[in-house]
């Protein structure tokens, strides 16, 4: 099956000290993680991303470009400016950006994670 290339801004967030984590917190592990990506599923969703992929203690997070053929060009050019870059493409990688900054602030926030650090 052939493939499409695709030009996007690709985030990877990942539990700390999982090991750790799933021992000391033995059965609960699945409502910590289930919490954990409850917040980087809408915090990517909100900011126009896509969690393409969880897996244990990973998040593959996803923001495409809206103008592909313009960061294509810059690619193969060896040029990427952002003075050139078009005004949605710019606000893209801006909410790629937001959206991590979201994630971590949530997470070191809300009571309903922070509750787990006892254990």
């Amino acid at each position: 099956m052939p493939g499409v290339k695709t030009h996007a801004i690709f985030g990877f967030c990942i539990i700390d000290k999982f090991v750790e984590t799933t021992e000391a917190l033995q059965n609960d592990i699945f409502s910590y993680v289930n919490k954990i990506a409850e917040i980087t599923h809408s915090m990517v969703d909100r900011y126009g991303g896509s969690t393409n992929k969880n897996i244990g203690e990973a998040f593959l997070l996803v923001w495409k470009f809206f103008n592909r053929d313009e960061i294509i060009e810059m690619s193969e050019q060896g040029d990427y400016d952002n003075t050139k870059m078009c005004k949605e493409n710019l606000i893209i990688a801006d909410m790629s950006l937001f959206s991590m900054l979201k994630i971590v602030a949530k997470i070191n926030k809300y009571d309903h994670i922070l509750e787990y650090n006892k254990d």
